[in-house]
């Protein structure tokens, strides 16, 4: 029987959690596939890779700290109540057949099955929330690299720490829950367990407990100055499926491309540079530099109804900073 590398950690630090989840794509794996199930140690904010804080409006608070995932999508909140889930792949298809732009709605299927199991029937309507009680009680992302075929799906469950911070219009108007609000009381190593089961179940796979991750990538902190309040807003933003999208140059003048919607990491970064050597191209050049780079074959992007919203602000953002 093939083999799930479970790693539990308690009252890890939030900071190493996200750095964690940041090397998740490129650390090595000693299974092609492994789950970490984590509590967190103290309080924390967690932007989507691909976010800016002006996203947060009012509320983001700057005596919180504020961090930085490797899972695209929105921000969520964790804390002592939280259970912070990791599944690094090896590939999107190494546990079951799936498509990289279906990588939640085929790997959050045990999550669902786990949650149920402790009390609170779940369900998930292809958005960027798990469904409790009929209130969102949990985020879920992806990021994906789509020359390697690496992937990591990411859940944030909120146990007794909400994991929203505002309100967004993925939620469709429905206020957010932690379980503990919706009836379902449950330990967090009880649900780790139960969660640990149910992948290892779905996909036939023994679990096989790690001591920790191969090498030492998951741990290193990000880059000395990095402030993530400190990044202008985006020049240009639209809404979309599950939050903006948005264009705008980063403090050093480039052009980047980002919001809450979820793409593969190396096609955004390809985006980027192609961007970067075309300038101020014109409306036409530029659109076909994103339907280039977003649109290729095996790139995975979810949020987002047409390639059009990106194309526009590409194209506002390159003019506002002419």
């Amino acid at each position: 029987m093939s083999t799930l590398g479970v790693l539990r950690l308690e009252r890890a630090a939030a900071a190493d959690l996200a750095a964690a989840s940041r090397a998740a794509l490129d650390r090595p794996l000693t299974h092609d596939a492994e789950l970490l199930l984590a509590t967190v140690e103290g309080e924390a904010v967690v932007l989507g890779a691909l976010q800016r804080v002006s996203e947060l409006g009012p509320a983001d608070d700057p005596v919180r700290p504020l961090l930085r995932r490797g899972s695209c999508g929105a921000e969520a909140m964790v804390g002592k109540g939280s259970l912070w889930v990791q599944l690094a792949l090896a590939r999107s298809d190494a546990l079951v057949r799936c498509e990289p732009s279906r990588l939640l709605n085929r790997y959050v299927r045990p999550l669902l099955r786990a949650l149920t199991k402790v009390g609170a029937l779940a369900h998930y309507f292809d958005r960027d929330w798990i469904s409790a009680g009929k209130r969102p009680v949990a985020m879920i992302a992806f990021a994906h690299d789509a020359a390697t075929g690496r992937a990591l799906v990411e859940a944030i469950i909120a146990v007794r720490t909400p994991f929203a911070i505002r309100a967004r219009p993925s939620y469709l108007g429905k206020a957010p829950a932690t379980l503990a609000d919706i009836g379902a009381s449950v330990e967090l190593a009880r649900l780790g367990d139960v969660l640990a089961e149910a992948y290892a179940s779905a996909y036939g796979r023994s679990i096989v407990e790690m001591p920790g991750f191969q090498g030492d990538s998951s741990g290193r902190p990000p880059p000395p100055g990095v402030d993530l309040r400190a990044e202008p807003a985006w020049a240009a933003t639209r809404d979309e499926a599950i939050g903006i999208v948005g264009a705008g140059r980063d403090a050093s003048g480039r052009m980047r491309v980002g919001g809450e919607l979820m793409a593969s990491r190396d096609a955004v970064s390809r985006l980027e540079e192609r961007l970067a050597a075309a300038g101020r191209g014109d409306a036409a050049e530029l659109g076909a530099l994103v339907d280039a780079s977003l649109g290729a074959p095996d790139v995975a992007l979810v949020g987002v109804r047409s390639l059009t919203s990106l194309r526009d602000v590409v194209v506002e953002a390159s003019r506002s900073s002419q």
